[in-house]
């Protein structure tokens, strides 16, 4: 088990300049103290979108669950606004080694949990310091959801997970690729094909929504959007969009969704107590 509170790692500057630039790739821009930042990808652009929509979010005192978190910045920034509780997630890979170097430099009391995928998170998640909290199911307060969506093969399972780790009022910061330039409600597959480029330049994006769609997942997925807090980041027909989705009952739906949703057969991943 991991250390409940951690004391900082002491590194002189130049020996944690040193240390920094010993890992072969930084996905994330995390600021270490001491003038130190790891050099992450230049994605200033997006990064700047998400803190914009998050500035409408209030961490003190919450418990924030961190989806897909690679290096870990943005739990680490979910601690450092006041979060009481951060649970960092993600599939095993190098980036761990990153994440922990961090947690260590920052003595951070983020928890990772980096062999829970987005689509296992009810059966696998499993926090002691929620679960001992009366009246708790392993919920928490924010999800984040970030630069996730467009990666998934079934991104509406993620959502009902998401859904399923919050209670009736919880929220979710949601960032992902979209169609800015489409009224429809309709998303494109854009997994290799063998006429034509993909639609989105990016090999291991699978799916790019319309906002309408976007919307209408969040919908179905138990979620209402926060129409205030939607921010957009514009490259022409496509973008990125950011926004506060907050957790609705089955009551909050038309009568035909909310019939079509108690059908957990049809319609797997939102956990069956939320009914």
């Amino acid at each position: 088990m991991f250390d409940s509170h951690m004391k900082p790692a002491v590194y002189t500057d130049e020996e944690l300049k040193a240390a920094v630039a010993e890992f072969d790739f930084w996905y994330h821009k995390i600021d270490l103290g001491q003038g130190v930042v790891t050099p992450g990808c230049d994605f200033d652009a997006i990064w700047d979108l998400i803190r914009a929509v998050r500035d409408n979010l209030d961490y003190q005192g919450k418990y924030v669950l961190d989806l897909a978190s690679f290096d870990g910045m943005w739990a680490f920034e979910a601690e450092r606004l006041g979060a009481s509780t951060v649970v960092a997630t993600d599939v095993l890979s190098a980036s761990f080694r990153n994440f922990l170097f961090c947690r260590n430099v920052l003595g951070s009391d983020v928890i990772p949990y980096y062999n829970v995928s987005p689509y296992n998170l009810v059966e696998r998640l499993d926090v002691p310091s929620l679960e001992s909290q009366p009246g708790r199911r392993k919920l928490f307060d924010i999800v984040q959801h970030m630069g996730l969506l467009y990666h998934l093969r079934d991104p509406m399972f993620s959502l009902s997970q998401a859904r399923s780790m919050l209670p009736r009022g919880g929220l979710m910061l949601l960032e992902t690729a979209a169609f800015l330039d489409e009224e429809r409600s309709a998303m494109a597959f854009n997994i290799a094909r063998d006429t034509g480029p993909r639609r989105y330049n990016d090999p291991t994006t699978w799916w790019m929504p319309t906002i309408l769609c976007v919307k209408d997942m969040l919908n179905a997925s138990l979620f209402r959007v926060r129409e205030d807090s939607m921010k957009v980041l514009s490259w022409g027909r496509h973008g990125r969009i950011c926004l506060v989705a907050e957790a609705i009952g089955l009551d909050d739906v038309r009568p035909d969704l909310a019939e079509e949703l108690s059908r957990t057969y049809r319609n797997p991943g939102l956990a069956n107590d939320l009914f």
